[in-house]
């Protein structure tokens, strides 16, 4: 069935209000995109899939009156290579992004890569971000000059440099000194370096340069080509309400045009460690959930959640909007309590407890995830299909109208999953990790740790989650180690043994299946390379270039007090 006599077939599931007819487009006339991509949250985390203690009571009723996603993966484990992924359609090692980006380096997202955002605005769409970006924190990488007309958070992850967190009862908390405990940049560039999720010779660089700008985490703000400093160190304790009122302020300021708005939470990635517990949530969340700090941190997201939800029902668009959620990669297992849970999917069989982000364990992939649009989406549904991060791109572009770039996109159009009882597009979807389990077989080329098949994942070589765990190791298989996803989504038990060929005709077929298809994979794929661009005369400072975010050189990037509101020359 084709996508748009699709949708037709749905339209009398339409129960739309005669005031909220009156003042909304139609649904299919230029519908709003709102893709909502919360930090490091595992698939155990929310109320709709099953954690006890959790507060998400907007995130669950928006999966509850949408259609849940059972099985979507990321495009990476971990942070940039995930966001290259969402935000492209293509793999990450295809674009030549590495799984992280370091604070100050002079790369980013490949100037030739086309964006979700980028998309939308070829079909007339203002399009505005939202949170953490971490695609380059150079100008020319920046959200504005990469397809978003509006831009208001983070860069990077927020455990890259040290932030304020002002007493709740304090009365100037834009005055509040961040905390002891300064982030040396080798911490993060060792944790992730040693896992093989960066590009080394772009951290050396950035390391000889010795930027101050990643000791202290800045809020950037931009509108089109202007680009504000709002603080840094920023502060914690606010920084929702900054977010609230920005997403309110958008979709309020723009409910007569259609408009995509990617609200990329910071949350619940782990803080520096001068922060305690390494989390945060405003004053009104604090020891406000059962959960601890990681509970209140996701409670707070769900408030945001609620609120641009609130104000998407209040200007008339929810029918003509929507709605997509997903993390970005599974949770950082080696923080503890700081961080969210896998859930069911704990890869039995790895023999460690640490599956999450950073591993090709379903933990470290699969992610939480559904769909939501009154009237257009069949409420209280969920599909088992198998879908990408990958496939925003494609996915916008169809419902949009807009031709796909041209270049190989590896997302597939998951309109006839989430509009009807469509099958998924992957026949072979790889994983790409990284230089734990650089390519297939040990000693081999570079290449694809993993591959969903259908009901079947198959396994060529595994690793435990990033920063690792005392007796884990990296496990290479052939065959492939095969699990049945439908049956056993805890990896628990193989279907196939190291070292021996299946006997069971089924499981032979499945394996031969998937080894022709990883021949193919290798012999046809292509990884990317990033080249940096040249300096910009305004990075250049005492004779040498920076390229990190900096409010004040002169103050070595630590502008503690009021906020800034004008950005210093050689900054950005």
């Amino acid at each position: 069935m084709g996508f748009w006599r699709m949708i037709s077939s749905l339209l009398p599931l339409l129960a739309v209000s005669p005031e909220v007819v009156a003042k909304a487009r139609s649904p299919l006339d230029r519908p709003n995109i709102v893709m909502l991509f919360v930090d490091d949250l595992g698939y155990g985390d929310l109320g709709f899939t099953g954690h006890p203690t959790t507060t998400t009571p907007n995130i669950d009723r928006l999966a509850k009156n949408g259609k849940v996603l059972t099985t979507w993966y990321s495009g990476c484990p971990v942070c940039t290579g995930s966001r290259t992924a969402l935000m492209t359609g293509r793999q990450f090692t295809r674009v030549g992004t590495p799984g992280v980006f370091g604070s100050t380096v002079d790369v980013g997202l490949p100037l030739n890569e086309t964006t979700v955002a980028d998309q939308a605005r070829k079909a007339g769409y203002t399009t505005a971000m939202m949170g953490k970006w971490h695609l380059g924190q150079r100008k020319m990488f920046l959200p504005t000059a990469r397809g978003f007309d509006h831009y208001l958070g983070i860069p990077y992850s927020d455990d890259m440099g040290a932030a304020r967190l002002s007493p709740c009862n304090s009365s100037s908390r834009a005055a509040a000194a961040a905390e002891d405990g300064r982030i040396e940049l080798d911490d993060l560039t060792e944790t992730y370096g040693d896992w093989g999720f960066l590009d080394d010779a772009a951290e050396a660089r950035a390391k000889a340069a010795a930027d101050p700008a990643g000791l202290f985490l800045p809020l950037v703000h931009q509108e089109g080509n202007k680009t504000t400093i709002v603080e840094q160190p920023l502060d914690f304790a606010n920084l929702a309400d900054r977010y609230n009122d920005y997403v309110t302020g958008f979709i309020r300021d723009h409910k007569d045009d259609p408009f995509f708005l990617y609200m990329a939470f910071s949350h619940v990635h782990t803080t520096a460690s001068n922060q305690p517990e390494k989390q945060y949530a405003g004053c009104p969340f604090q020891n406000s959930t059962r959960r601890g700090k990681f509970g209140d941190a996701l409670a707070e997201a769900d408030w945001l959640v609620g609120n641009a939800m609130q104000e998407l029902e209040k200007q008339g668009l929810a029918e003509n909007t929507l709605v997509l959620f997903a993390s970005d990669n599974g949770p950082w297992m080696v923080q503890g309590k700081s961080a969210g849970s896998p859930g069911l999917l704990y890869g039995r069989a790895s023999g460690y407890w640490n599956v999450g982000k950073g591993s090709t364990w379903e933990g470290g992939i699969r992610e939480p995830a559904f769909a939501y649009w009154p009237g257009m989406i069949q409420p209280g549904t969920r599909s088992a299909e198998v879908v990408s991060s990958m496939d925003l791109l494609p996915t916008v572009s169809a419902l949009l109208g807009v031709d796909l770039p041209e270049a190989v996109i590896d997302g597939r159009d998951m309109s006839p999953i989430l509009f009807d009882k469509g099958a998924s597009a992957h026949e072979f979807l790889f994983f790409y990790a990284g230089n734990h389990c650089h390519g297939p077989r040990e000693g081999g080329p570079r290449g694809p740790a993993a591959v969903r098949n259908g009901k079947y994942k198959a396994h060529f070589c595994t690793s435990p989650g990033l920063s690792g765990c005392d007796g884990c190791t990296t496990k290479y298989y052939d065959p492939p180690l095969l699990f049945n996803l439908e049956e056993d989504p805890s990896e628990a038990y193989p279907l196939t043994s190291n070292g021996t060929e299946p006997t069971d005709p089924d499981v032979k077929s499945v394996v031969d299946g998937i080894r022709k298809a990883l021949d193919t994979e290798m012999e046809t794929f292509t990884f990317g390379t990033l080249v940096p661009p040249p300096p910009l005369p305004e990075e250049e400072y005492k004779g040498k270039y920076y390229y990190g975010v900096c409010c004040d050189r002169d103050k070595s990037c630590d502008c503690d007090g009021p906020p800034s509101t004008t950005l210093a020359p050689w900054a950005l």
